[in-house]
């Protein structure tokens, strides 16, 4: 049963909640002898026990740790040529940390309460119109949509604004109280962490003084993603009050990442994390040039 090639599948099932419901299921269409209880983990001693529990018929117990790294290993030893040496090893490493904590979470505010119902209900009270933003786009952008989809849920008229719409004139970010700059890959990722799509603001007059007086503005607000994001941080010298923001440089271990990295939130001035400051949320982090460098 074990070494046979054609096992199927192996679910992984709370015993205290699922064991006997996963019977119940498998018996109602005739699969109970299919079923087979091959083994179980233990968390606190890192053990993995292979054998009939019921019986304390144990057949083979592994370590977990030795198993994730026979797992990687080979994906470690191409990393390693591939990419930074160092890096790659240490990665590596890691999976055999025993004591390496698990991601932490904590929040400090309800995640089923939309937050802006009650602006947008102060809006429709007072027939006010609904502030536009300009959902912000160059070629290769790609999460233009989710980004419009994200404002207009919380009450905002997204207005599509691609970067040729304000070179010919068609559009102006004077028109409008929020600019979102969307991710993806634009100008294929290839030209710098969002330099190239900064350099057209920077050295097109026209261009340059739009942004210059958008953020001047007291009353607007900006956000960059991705791509975006990396955009901004080449705008520092014409943004109120963003010299020490950081710009991005290619990964010290080499190409494309993505991972979860826990953030917590802090005390802010931000209309994003209002109400949210001491929460640590897992979020994902995925470039290929996202170090940090140059902040205070």
């Amino acid at each position: 049963m074990l070494f046979s090639e054609e096992l199927g599948a192996v679910l992984q099932v709370r015993r205290e909640k699922d064991w006997n419901r996963v019977l119940y299921i498998a018996e109602k269409y005739g699969l109970v002898k299919n079923i087979h209880d091959i083994g179980r983990p233990v968390f606190d001693s890192q053990q993995i026990y292979i054998g009939r529990e019921h019986n304390d018929d144990i057949y083979l117990t592994f370590n977990r740790l030795d198993l994730q790294q026979t797992w990687s290993e080979t994906s470690y030893r191409m990393q390693a040529l591939r990419d930074n040496p160092v890096t790659a090893k240490h990665e590596f490493d890691r999976i055999a940390d025993a004591n390496e904590p698990s991601m932490p979470m904590k929040l400090t505010f309800d995640v089923g309460r939309h937050r802006a119902l009650g602006i947008i209900a102060k809006y429709h009270a007072e027939d006010l119109p609904k502030p536009r933003i300009a959902i912000l786009r160059e070629q290769g952008v790609n999460g233009h949509e989710e980004m419009a989809a994200a404002f207009m849920r919380a009450g905002f008229e997204a207005v599509d604004v691609t970067m040729t719409d304000l070179i010919a004139g068609r559009k102006n970010l004077s028109d409008y109280q929020g600019m979102a700059a969307c991710g993806g890959f634009s100008y294929g990722d290839v030209l710098g962490a969002g330099r190239a799509w900064a350099q057209t603001i920077l050295t097109n007059p026209n261009l340059r003084s739009q942004f210059s007086g958008f953020f001047a503005r007291p009353d607007t607000f900006g956000i960059g993603v991705c791509n975006g994001n990396q955009m901004l941080s080449q705008l520092k010298d014409i943004i109120p009050g963003a010299t020490h923001w950081p710009t991005f440089g290619r990964n010290d271990d080499g190409p494309f990442k993505a991972r979860y990295s826990p953030v917590t939130i802090g005390k802010n001035n931000s209309i994003f994390l209002a109400g949210m400051e001491g929460s640590i949320i897992p979020m994902v982090s995925a470039h290929g040039e996202g170090k940090a460098s140059g902040s205070e």
